[in-house]
């Protein structure tokens, strides 16, 4: 191919009326080149007005906004994005995506905006609005936030620091769930073991209280706001499409079990079974993402027989969180998996009924052991599909593996102590 190309004396060889028609191609080309740019000219503007303006740029108002005060509420848990969009709701800001733009050109400062009021104007710049936020001085002072996964009496403690009402008054306002609002259906179904307890009702939010509210009008409207968002997700509804796991399975026939229900071949998840899985995924899962997983773990452990999988000597949760929980309950200090102790003697304690692996307290819990927010609720209606009985905490940002097998789950903590999470 090298010889097809000519020397620059070649060329001035070359007959001049070829070199004509050379200079004549080039016109054309440089014709073709300048018309085809003015084209994509004309057409990259009318893209840019019509689509790129329309859907990239995002609307923005300017300045530190109207002089309209508004107190928006970031409640626990919020995305930067749920922040955007109840910005936007409340016309504080002119998009959403102004306020997530806004955000990550100023590294993700958004994620730092904590959960509380914040009296704000409308029409502000997203720029203004996110300087505001994050600026811990404009966090108002007349709000309590009660984080997700808050057992009952750390609330209570929560509670009581902030309005200054005696832990006492709640301790003696829970005694009758009913009376604070909690629907008497969720006390249908219990066998011997279950109680009567306001624990898992306490909606995990930030709450807006004085030194006027008592103690059951606080406890009032937590029960309150957990009846608006259990509607919202439609979770008694979704009970009824939880699938059986091992429809085959009779978990009565097994000798010394309590389990209870189902028996006899019966299936059914009552709104308080469902709840206690809630719990208990809010108290194991470190990303939410992973929440439909574990809830599905704890369904696997509850249904799947267990002489057929080998994996668990019963049906039991076999989760740590519960024998916290029933230490914390008692005034005692919570144990860490790290801790060097008989932990087969103390999972499977048989005169503790928070012992989560005992076969003599195998099924239900005799209440939730925490208060779960709107993911973990949702998650226990909605369990995803899978045939996983363990899980552990294996990477830096909270998630898990899961496993079928013990065996698998022990090469899955392996990997976690590699990571440094164990």
């Amino acid at each position: 191919m090298l010889g097809d190309f000519r020397t620059e004396d070649e060329r001035s060889a070359a007959p001049r009326s070829h070199r004509r028609k050379d200079s004549g191609k080039s016109l054309v080309a440089m014709t073709l080149v300048v018309a085809l740019f003015g084209v994509l000219g004309v057409g990259g503007w009318w893209a840019y007005n019509n689509i790129v303006k329309d859907y990239f740029v995002a609307e923005d108002f300017t300045g530190d906004g109207n002089g309209n005060q508004v107190m928006i509420t970031v409640e626990s848990g919020w995305l930067v994005s749920n922040i955007a969009d109840e910005l936007e709701a409340q016309g504080v800001v002119a998009s959403a995506k102004a306020f997530v733009n806004a955000s990550e050109d100023d590294g993700d400062s958004g994620t730092s905006i904590q959960a509380g009021s914040y009296a704000m104007e409308e029409e502000m710049s997203a720029a203004s609005a996110l300087a505001f936020m994050t600026d811990p001085a404009n966090l108002t002072m007349d709000h309590v936030v009660i984080p997700e996964g808050k057992r009952s009496f750390e609330v209570y403690e929560i509670l009581s620091s902030y309005t200054g009402v005696p832990i006492a008054d709640f301790e003696a306002a829970a005694q009758d769930p009913e009376a604070l609002g909690v629907d008497p259906i969720w006390f249908e179904g219990f066998s011997e073991r279950q109680v009567k307890s306001v624990e898992g009702f306490l909606f995990p939010s930030a709450y807006e209280f004085d030194e006027t509210w008592t103690a059951v009008d606080m406890l009032t409207e937590m029960v309150k706001r957990f009846n608006e968002t259990i509607t919202e997700i439609g979770f008694l509804d979704k009970l009824a499409s939880i699938p059986n796991p091992d429809p085959d399975y009779d978990p009565s026939a097994m000798e010394n079990q309590t389990f209870y229900p189902p028996t006899n071949g019966e299936f059914k998840i009552y709104p308080w079974m469902a709840l206690q899985i809630a719990s208990i995924v809010q108290s194991e899962s470190g990303i939410a993402t992973d929440d439909p997983k574990i809830a599905q773990v704890m369904y696997n452990k509850m249904y799947l027989n267990p002489y057929d999988h080998e994996q668990t000597n019963c049906n039991c949760f076999e989760s740590e969180a519960i024998w916290n929980y029933g230490r914390l309950l008692n005034g005692e200090d919570a144990i860490t998996s790290g801790e060097d102790i008989d932990w087969g003697a103390v999972m499977r304690d048989p005169d503790n009924p928070w012992s989560p692996s005992a076969v003599e307290h195998a099924g239900y819990l005799p209440s939730a052991i925490s208060n779960p927010g709107a993911a973990a609720l949702a998650s226990a209606v909605e369990p995803e599909a899978g045939d996983w009985l363990f899980f552990v905490t294996a990477y830096d940002d909270g998630s898990a593996l899961f496993a079928a097998t013990y065996e698998e789950h022990q090469a899955n903590i392996e990997i976690a102590e590699e990571n440094g999470i164990q």
